[in-house]
């Protein structure tokens, strides 16, 4: 009889202590806006967004210390090494969108490559801070 006396006391204090704590989602990524325009797709053109080259840095030195040691120090970042070794950057291929909206402005949107975006396609615009994407 005591065990189910502190078995139902231990549950009753867990509920009131859960009760009382905070459950708002501090989570930021829920409250964003994004503005929503549409508009009609009147020119897709591929484009090819250049790799930059890979520019190696890092150090090398020699040490003569008084104790009579010597040694190599240095350090060296993994893109030293990838262009070392012949690792290279790949172009990306993109598409630039022109849309014209309703009231007869022009906005230009540089995306990742998809065929399903044509001339003449109905479009929506969304657009979330200097960022923006192109969906049917």
């Amino acid at each position: 009889m005591k065990t189910i006396k502190q078995l139902i006391t231990t549950l009753a204090l867990i509920s009131l202590i859960t009760s009382c704590t905070n459950t708002t989602n501090n989570d930021k990524r829920i409250y964003t806006l994004q503005d929503v325009q549409s508009g009609s797709i009147i020119a897709v053109k591929k484009v090819v967004l250049k790799a930059e080259p890979i520019k190696p840095h890092g150090n090398i030195g020699v040490s003569l210390g008084s104790g009579g040691h010597a040694g190599f120090y240095g350090a060296v970042d993994i893109l030293t090494l990838g262009s070392l070794f012949g690792i290279k950057r790949k172009d990306k291929i993109m598409q630039e969108i022109i849309i014209r909206r309703p009231n007869g402005t022009l906005v230009a949107v540089t995306q990742p490559y998809s065929t399903s975006l044509k001339r003449g396609d109905k479009v929506k615009i969304i657009k979330r801070g200097n960022e923006a994407r192109v969906i049917h």
